[in-house]
């Protein structure tokens, strides 16, 4: 078994949810996958599906995707994850770009963050800039307070309510929970989370920790995805992760 999948299980053994009972089968399938480089293709396909596009009635509409460290992958698979979700659905879809120290996904989709976005007088889709037909992103300066600082919990609320009012469905890039707390404040406000873990680099104890901290915020953790991987992986054994 290669190293790369090995350090996948073994997380996913050694910090099993603890406080919260494990995700529906439809769900564990596929969030617990294995992302290629390019964080696209039919592994990405399979994962917005069985997340987003479950027709069991219980999928979530808004989801903080998130890493461990302070460069970690989670904007580069939060970015895939709605590209495809928008190509595969009519429906709208909105980026929100949480990482106030570093807006990754603004620097994705090339939007400048020294341009500002639209007042925060006008209304909440306006505030956002349209990347594609039913793709949006929402800048970082939606989710800061007067000192560029987080909005508070009830605030975020508000905000997240206005959002899903726009659009159906969020996916939140978070910072890496090692260098905030702000990950683990989005989760409670978001539907559910996915952890991000780097091949090769995430430290089975940091990813551990990672767990133990959005567990005890009482965020609903989906799974891990591990990015950056560079092999492909058989389709009969990605069906049995």
């Amino acid at each position: 078994m290669s190293r790369n999948f090995e350090l996948l299980t073994q997380i996913e053994s050694e910090v099993g949810t603890t406080h919260h009972p494990a995700p529906a089968a439809a769900y564990r399938a596929a969030v617990e996958a294995v992302v290629p480089r390019d964080v696209g293709g039919e592994e990405m396909l399979r994962l917005v599906q069985s997340i987003f596009l479950s027709t069991n009635g219980s999928a979530p509409r808004r989801v903080v995707f998130c890493g461990v460290d302070a460069e970690n992958g989670s904007s580069s698979v939060c970015a895939s994850a709605g590209r495809t979700l928008a190509a595969s659905s009519s429906r709208s879809v909105c980026l929100v770009d949480a990482n106030l120290r570093s807006p990754r996904l603004s620097g994705i989709f090339g939007v400048d963050t020294k341009i500002l976005f639209p007042s925060k007088s006008a209304s909440v889709r306006k505030q956002c800039v349209q990347i594609s037909r039913n793709l949006w992103l929402a800048g970082k300066d939606l989710l800061t307070d007067d000192r560029d600082a987080l909005l508070s919990l009830a605030e975020l609320k508000h905000l997240l309510a206005q959002l899903s009012g726009e659009f159906e469905y969020l996916l939140i890039d978070a910072p890496g929970t090692s260098v905030c707390g702000d990950a683990a404040i989005l989760g409670q406000v978001a539907d559910a989370a996915v952890l991000v873990i780097e091949a090769d680099s995430t430290r089975r104890m940091s990813a551990r920790k990672a767990k133990e901290a959005l567990d005890t915020a009482g965020v609903r953790l989906l799974g891990t995805v591990l990015h950056n991987r560079n092999f492909s992986i058989p389709a009969g054994l990605y069906k049995k992760l």
